[in-house]
């Protein structure tokens, strides 16, 4: 009984420095997993952002061998001529290709979301309470 008083009784020693090597740790625990989650998003963005583009390129190459449909008017000696038809094709194939790679890779890039970047907000999260704890560790020590 004597022990259980004592070790109750007595004020706790908390050293100032542990604590503050321990506040440490977690505010250096928190900028990290905000650059993991800042960083994650950047690249996840800049791979939607070449995926768009490589389609818009294809889309665009579509375009231009497209057949120019020219009005009603005086062309002046220019004739125009009709692209091949083995180049259409190929430009439609290319579209379609980084159409169907763009919407596989975008499916996977998506991933990121559910793998990197929500686990870590989820451990800043869980980390914020513990920090606010040990923050108001002197409100809550037992003095005889």
């Amino acid at each position: 009984m004597q022990s259980v008083q004592r070790r109750f009784g007595k004020p706790r020693t908390a050293d100032g420095s542990q604590v503050a090597v321990l506040l440490k740790d977690f505010e250096d625990a928190d900028k990290m997993l905000s650059r993991i989650i800042d960083a994650s998003k950047a690249w996840r963005d800049a791979w939607v952002d070449i995926l768009t583009v490589q389609q818009r390129l294809a889309y665009d190459f579509q375009d231009m061998y497209s057949p120019i449909v020219e009005p009603n008017e005086n062309t002046e000696g220019r004739e125009a001529k009709e692209t091949p038809r083995s180049t259409m094709m190929r430009t439609v194939k290319l579209q379609q290709t980084y159409a169907e790679l763009k919407n596989d890779l975008l499916d996977e890039v998506n991933m990121v979301d559910t793998r990197i970047i929500k686990p870590a907000t989820d451990a800043r999260d869980h980390i914020q309470p513990l920090k606010k704890t040990i923050k108001r560790r002197g409100d809550k020590k037992a003095w005889p």
